[in-house]
This record gives C-alpha cells, structure tokens and sequence, in this order.
C-alpha cells in the first residue's frame, strides 16, 4: 500500500555522498500552454446586415461552452552518471515535474538493471528535495510511494545507494527511477517516465558539489545568498579544482560579495590573480573559483549574493552550479572529471496587476494619471444609434492573467446594454474562467488587449448618460486593478439635492443637509446587502451630473457601498451599477438605490452613513444620513439584460440566469418565488421556462405554470444553486417594422424564512425590435476527438468536454426569419482563447453561400467571417471552422 509519511530531516546525509544532476530545468515552453483542467472555452458568434429599411443591424448568436478535462503529462529528468570509491554512497538527484493540466499522483519505483553492468546495488532509497539544496529534506523513502503535484509544480528527487565493498576501479553499475501517473485514460506509452543512472567504480578524487539558496520564495527586488560547498569524498587528494557558477537570467550578481569559507571579506570581482576568483573576467557573466588542491574529507564553502531584476516574470529561477578537477593528482594525464550539482530553485512570487485606459501603447493606470492622462473619452451619437469606445486592458503584473471587466452606467435608463467585444469589435467577449463575469481572457505580462465596448440605449431614449468600465484581474480579489476608464459627456454646472426618493419632505432630507436627521433606517444580516433609496433633484437652471460617494469617515472598513439605477417614477432598483447620475435636466429628478454590504463578520449595531452628491463640474454638492442596523440571508442575482429581433408573428429566445445567493433555500414551497413578465407593445406575449437540461432549447416540461417558480422546481433552489431561465418572446402578426417591446421580468421572492423578510424584486429586460428582414444567428458545437475534420457526435449547443490537443468544429447557421430579404450580410467568430484554428475542416461556407475571410492559416488565432451577402427569406447561409485546444 502506497503512502505519504513525514518524518525529520535526514541530517548530515550529503555530508559522504556524491550529488549528481544534469543541467537546467523547468525552461517554459515556448507555445501555448494547455489549459486547466475544468476551464470554460466559451465562445458567441456575430453577424452584421441591412435590413429590408436599409438600417444596419447587429445580431449575437447562443454561447456555447467547452469543458477542459484532464489529462496526464509528465517529466522525470534525467539519465545521470557519477563516480565513486568501493563501498562508497552516493546521491543523483531527478526533478520530476507535472506538465499535465491538473493535479496528479505520481508513483515512484527503483530497480537495479539487470543486464549490461558489472554490479547491483543491495539498497536504492529515494528522498524528498524540496528547498532543492541538494539534501534530503527526511528520511521518509519515497521508493514505492506516492507523490502528488499540482499542474506546473516540480519536485527534486535524489536517489541515495551505496556501492558495493567488493568493487573495483573501472566497474560500473546501473540503476533506473521511475515515476507512473495516477490519471486513468492515459496511454500505455505515456504512463511511465524512467531514468537510467550510472556509478563508476574509481580509486581516486571524487568532488561532490551542492549549492543551496537563503530563501526559497522571493519578490522582486530580493537578495538571495547562495552557497556552494564542495567536498572531497575520494581517497586521493583533488587538484586543480575549479568550480563555476553562471549567474542565471532575472538575477543580477551584487557586486563583491563572492566569500570563501569562514571568511566576511568580499573577494575582488576583477581579477583571478590576487585571490583565485573572478567575476566575469574568465567568463562574461560567470563566478569563477580556483582551488589549488582539495584532500580527501575536506569540505569547503563559498558564498556570493544576488538580487531578483525588477522584471523578472513569476515563476522559478533555476540553475546549476559546476565543478572540474583532477581527479588522480598528476598533470601529465588528462584525466579532469566534471561534475554539476543539484539544481538549486527560488521561486518568483506573482503579482497580479492591471489597467484599462485609453492608451495602446501607455500602460498608466488611474494612480499614474496626470494632466494630460485623463482616460475619458465622449461621443456624440444620434438617438437609436450605437456608442462604440475603444478601450485598452493592461496587464502590469509579472504573471498571465485575466481581468474581469464591469460596467457602471450612470444617467442611462432601464434597457441600456453594454457590451464588451474583442478587437475586431463583433466578436463579443466571454467569460473564460467561469466565475460568471465577461473577462478580457488571459493577457502576458507588459501587454495589452484592445477591448471594444458598445454601449445601446432603447430606440426611444435620448439624453446625457455615462459608463463607467472597470478590470479587475481574477486571481487577486483582495486588490483590485484599481483602474476604471470612463466614457461620457461633458456637463453643465447644476444645484441639486438630494432626498429620499424625491420627497419635499425635510425629514426625508429635503433641503440643505442636516447631521442631526436619519432620513432612513434599513435593517440586515451581517454580509448582507440593504437598499436605500435616494432621489437626486436637479434645482438649478441648466443640466448637470453628480458623482455619488458615501463620506469615509462614515464607512466602517470592509463595509461596500454600490449605487443602482432606479425607476424614476416608481423608484425601482434596475440591475445596472453607477457612480455618477449622468446628466439630470433642469428641475427633473433622477432616482437610484444605494445598496449596503457590511463584512459577513460585522458586529451588531447601528451605522450612520452620509451618502454625498457631488458635481464634478460645478462643485455643487448635497448630503443626507441614512442608519443601517445589522441584525443577525436571502438574496438572489438575476442576470443579465437582453435585446433581439424578431419578425412579425416570430418568436425569440433570450436566456437568463438566477442565482441563489443567500444560504437558505428558496422556493420550496409554492408562492415562495413568483415571477411576472411585463410586456410593453400589445400583442406580444412571453412566456418563461427553466432549461432544466441546460440544452438552451424551451420545453413543454419546463414551462413554469402559474406564474410560480416552483411549478418546475417543487425542490426550489438550495444555496448558491444557478438556474437558467429562457424567455420565449412572440410578436404579434400585426405588428409593424421597428416596433420594439421592452419586457421586464421580474421576480419576487415572498414570505419569511426562519424569521428573514424576502429579498427586494429581481428584474431583467428584454428588449425585442420587429423587423421585417431579420437575420437570426444559432452556434453549435461538436467535439472531433482526432482532429480529423469529422464531428465525433452531433452538433449542440450544449456544453462539450475535449482534452488538450483535440478539436471542436463550430458551425454558425444564419437564417433569415424575416419576410423580406437581407444585404450586406457577414457571419463573424473569433477563435477563443485556449485555442487555435485546426487544419480540419478548414474555414469554410458549409456548402451555403458566401466568401470565407480572416484566419485561415492552421495554429493561428484571430477573427473567421463568412461574407454572405444578400439573404432572401427564409434562407440560411453557415460558417464553419475548427479550433484545437492548446495543449
């Protein structure tokens, strides 16, 4: 039975035995590495037309999603050679690496070979190098056992025997280590590495050299010391001895701190003459240590300092440190014996840094600002039209990383949508990690992607508005990227106060502040979120537009405060997140919902918070103070909003996601979650499913009854569960070109739970535009295990799972449901990332129509289009391609 044993560490052990490697390890590959196990390769196609109107128009297709799974790849390196005397120990040290996409269970065997050499070992013991000092870390044998890694970690292993007494000098005998992966499906070829060591018997000198590190995980700008001791284990005395060590890349040498044993007097750089050590003079680069003559048991160190290059990427800095020598003592000979010692490792921590700005070739970041870095942008559109912004996502840490991207409008009314799309601005962005927010896809160090955001309002809103865009890098929640890029307008100078929900009334903060006022109580659980609703009104003669801000010295740390969009009638909160009101006329009111979250440990009690207004323009300003009382969770996330088309009498589907994000379970019970839909153009009608089989098809099983939630989830939803919801929208026959339906979904958890109110309404919108020729875009997906070109299974829009190194073939089908023809119409996809573009089948029309264009070349990335042209109804055309997850 395999297992794991810790016990302590082996002491003195390297102090008689010979430390054999080879040369360097861990150097990164240069393609792409695979992804992870368990990442999301998500992926919406676009496509571009006129209508029957000449109106230029934008449709999306589905999302489909591919699973990562894993898969086992390994190294064990490498065949060693050493020398040693009769019944003399020695040690070989193997760094055994996981390279797979997933964490992995190695096994570890020895083995005496059987044919070829002169001698067996009677006992071969394998240890632990973690620190990779060259000495076992315990005395727990490793042969036989098991060691587990995770994707990219590495492991020094160093083989321990001992020759035997009865050996002479020129014999040799051989050894092999192996390693075996635990990860099932992996070929029969591929399941075992082994290594092939070789010890020749001599009577002479034999040099052992380790070398260890003062630390083993460092930071930028950190000094590591590091120490070579050599010793002879020989029975004759070493002449001759000259031991090198190249300083390796993102390290830099500190000047004069090159020591010899028991000795705090740095050696001269410059010159080998004075001192038997040089710095770069024998070698550019290179310590160089001269030694005249080493007796047997004599052991000797060395010790120099260097400092970890402010550019240096995360990751591990190896190297290796060399010995040369005579082995016999005389100079006639040329006998001289190399010998390399462990690698030694320290391990470059990562930090993950971003910035979004305006700038593609200045990666400032909002800290960085300075005058004339104002990372604002503004653009005059005519009403029904499209904003497009070109925004830029930089990476300005030392590791590859993603940046979740959010956007904050302000002054934009319920039904505004803003999307994120890659460079080629029509091919939207994804989520890539599963962590449910769009993300800019992993970005190397010290380089920028160009992100086109595209910001709709509905085709009967005009008015002032702005969006706030924000990058956070996903693997460091604790500290944002600190950036945001905003794209607005520039406003007039207004007064303002700011009120409850836009009351008269000075208890409810009507007029000029007053701190001795609560004009508002709200009561919660500790990490929960509280609405409070505020009204801003715009006194004064002209436009203006107000930051809004809670006073810090009124927000407890880790206390969060984030502003919502409300209905300025009703005072509704909307899903959309704002920092600024965006312009308010003249004398007209703009109301938002200020939600609350205290830290999930917040102690009990009251907090004052004075939430301000804030004109940037005018300097104008309002307060009032409203309590939050933290009691001691029912909370939910409906997301996001949708906009399509849809010819008359058509139906379109839109997909929807609830969460469950409180920690008790809702809707068990009937009533528990009703959900409502309103539509705005009659006629229409919705009607609402849950795809319980996630295959983003609507079925006559999965229609929800009575305006009930648990009329197909009887079981509700349990804490942090996730249901899709589609909404199937049917316009009516008689319905006309550019007519457009706004329906508001909405969700109202009802009744108390153990004693918790329900949470406020959830909603979404979904905009719905009839026209006459309209183009309708569906992906589909399927997995081609072989990469040769044929599908392995049908295709869906379900999600698909594929190894590292297999392929999927995506095809996009546009269809014109409309009742007149379409021009000028363009099928466009992008391959995802994780993925490049597979020889088979090429980029091709799926024996439809049109011209293919883009990326055609196999191994490359980029955007694919099919250029279809004129449509007529009822016609399909496709774009059809293959990509190939890196492996």
């Amino acid at each position: 039975m395999s297992k794991h044993i810790t016990l302590p560490r082996l002491n003195q052990l390297a102090a008689s035995i010979a430390v054999v490697v080879g040369g360097l390890a861990l150097v990164p590959a240069a393609h792409a590495a695979a992804p992870a196990a368990g990442t999301n390769i998500s992926n919406i196609a676009s496509a571009s037309y006129t209508d029957g109107a000449g109106r230029s128009q934008t449709v999306t297709s589905n999302e489909v999603k591919t699973t990562v799974i894993q898969v086992a790849s390994f190294t064990l390196e490498a065949d060693r050679s050493t020398t040693a005397n009769p019944n003399g120990q020695v040690s070989l040290v193997h760094t055994l690496t996981n390279t797979g996409n997933g964490s992995d269970t190695f096994t570890i065997n020895t083995a005496n070979v059987n044919a070829g050499d002169d001698f067996d070992f009677a006992s071969i013991k394998v240890y632990a190098d973690k620190n990779g000092d060259g000495v076992p870390d315990n005395t727990n044998n490793l042969s036989g056992q098991t060691v587990a890694l995770n994707a990219g970690e590495s492991i020094n292993l160093v083989v321990v025997t001992t020759t035997p007494s009865t050996a002479t000098a020129l014999q040799q005998g051989q050894l092999t280590i192996s390693a075996t992966t635990s990860v099932s499906g992996t070929a029969a070829a591929d399941q075992t590495k082994t290594n092939t060591d070789t010890v020749n018997v001599t009577s002479n000198a034999t040099i052992v050299l380790t070398k260890s590190a003062s630390v083993s995980a460092v930071q930028v700008g950190d000094t590591v010391e590091y120490t070579l001791t050599y010793k002879n284990t020989g029975n004759t005395t070493a002449t001759d001895v000259i031991v090198t060590d190249v300083i390796p890349a993102n390290l830099t040498y500190t000047g004069s701190s090159a020591v010899w044993s028991g000795s705090a007097t740095g050696l001269t750089d410059a010159s080998a003459t004075d001192d038997n050590y040089d710095f770069g003079v024998t070698q550019a680069g290179r310590l160089t240590f001269k030694i005249a003559s080493v007796a047997p048991n004599t052991t000797g160190t060395l010790k120099f300092k260097a400092t970890v290059d402010t550019t240096a990427p995360a990751g591990d800095i190896i190297n290796v440190a060399n010995a040369s020598y005579d082995p016999d003592g005389n100079p006639v000979t040329n006998d001289t014996e190399t010998t390399p010692s462990n690698p030694s490792k320290v391990t470059v921590a990562a930090t993950y840094l971003g910035a979004i700005n305006d700038s593609s070739t200045d990666n400032y970041n909002d800290a960085g600002r300075t005058g004339t870095l104002t990372d604002t942008q503004s653009l005059t559109i005519a009403q029904g039209q499209t904003a497009t912004f070109n925004t830029y996502v930089w990476n300005r840490g030392n590791s590859t990383e993603s940046y979740n991207l959010t956007a904050i409008t302000a002054g934009l009314p319920a039904g505004t949508i803003v999307q994120f799309f890659k460079a080629d601005g029509v091919t939207p962005l994804t989520d890539t990690n599963s962590d449910t927010t769009v993300d800019s896809g992993p970005l190397a160090p010290a380089t920028s992607q160009l992100v086109v955001v595209k910001v709709t309002g509905p085709s009967t809103y005009s008015g002032n508005g702005s969006v706030t865009v924000t990058a956070d890098p996903v693997n460091n929640t604790a500290i944002a990227a600190n950036d945001t890029t905003l794209l607005n307008v520039t406003v007039t100078a207004s007064t303002v106060d700011l009120t409850k929900n836009g009351s008269t009334q000075a208890v409810d903060g009507d007029g000029p502040y007053d701190s001795n006022t609560i004009v508002q109580t709200a009561t919660i659980e500790a990490g929960q979120p509280a609405t409070l609703q505020l009204a801003i009104t715009n006194d004064g003669t002209s436009p203006d537009n107000f930051n809004l801000s809670v006073d810090p010295a009124t927000l407890p740390s880790g206390w969060t405060v984030t502003f919502y969009e409300a209905d300025d009638t009703t005072g509704a909160c909307s899903n959309t997140v704002i920092t600024n009101t965006g312009t308010i006329a003249a004398g007209a009111t703009n109301k938002i919902c200020a939600v609350v979250t205290p830290p999930a440990n917040a102690l009990p009690g009251n907090t004052d918070l004075v939430f301000v207004v804030n004109s940037p323009a005018t300097g104008l300003s309002d307060s009032l103070k409203d309590r939050v009382i933290v009691d001691e969770n029912r909370s939910f996330v409906f997301t996001p909003d949708r906009n399509g088309q849809v010819a008359p009498g058509g139906t379109v589907v839109y997909t929807h996601t609830l969460k469950n994000t409180g920690n008790v379970t809702e809707g068990d019970a009937a009533g528990e979650l009703p959900v409502a839909v309103n539509n705005t153009l009659a006629g229409t009608n919705t009607t609402l499913f849950i795809d319980l089989n996630n295959d983003g098809i609507a079925q006559s099983n999965e229609q929800i009854v009575g305006g009930d939630i648990h009329s197909v989830l009887p079981a509700g939803l349990i804490p942090g569960q996730t249901i899709t919801l589609l909404a199937k929208v049917e316009s009516p026959a008689s319905a006309t070109d550019g007519q457009q339906d706004v329906a508001v979904i909405t969700v109202t958890p009802t009744g108390a739970i153990n004693g918790e109110a329900a949470p406020t309404a959830l909603k979404v919108t979904d905009t719905t535009t009839v026209n006459d020729g309209q183009a309708r875009l569906l992906k589909e997906q399927a997995r081609d295990a072989d990469c040769d070109g044929t599908e392995d299974a049908s295709y869906t829009t379900s999600t698909i799972n594929a190894k590292p190194g297999e392929c999927v073939i995506y095809r996009i089908t546009a269809t014109n449901d409309g009742s007149v023809g379409v021009t000028n119409l363009v099928i466009n996809d992008s391959v995802p990332v994780y993925t490049t573009l597979a020889a088979n089948p090429a980029p091709t029309n799926d024996a439809t129509i049109g011209t293919i264009g883009g990326a055609t070349t196999a191994g490359s990335t980029g955007n694919v289009s099919n250029s279809v042209g004129s449509l007529a109804p009822a016609a399909s055309a496709r774009l059809k391609f293959a990509v190939q997850v890196n492996k």
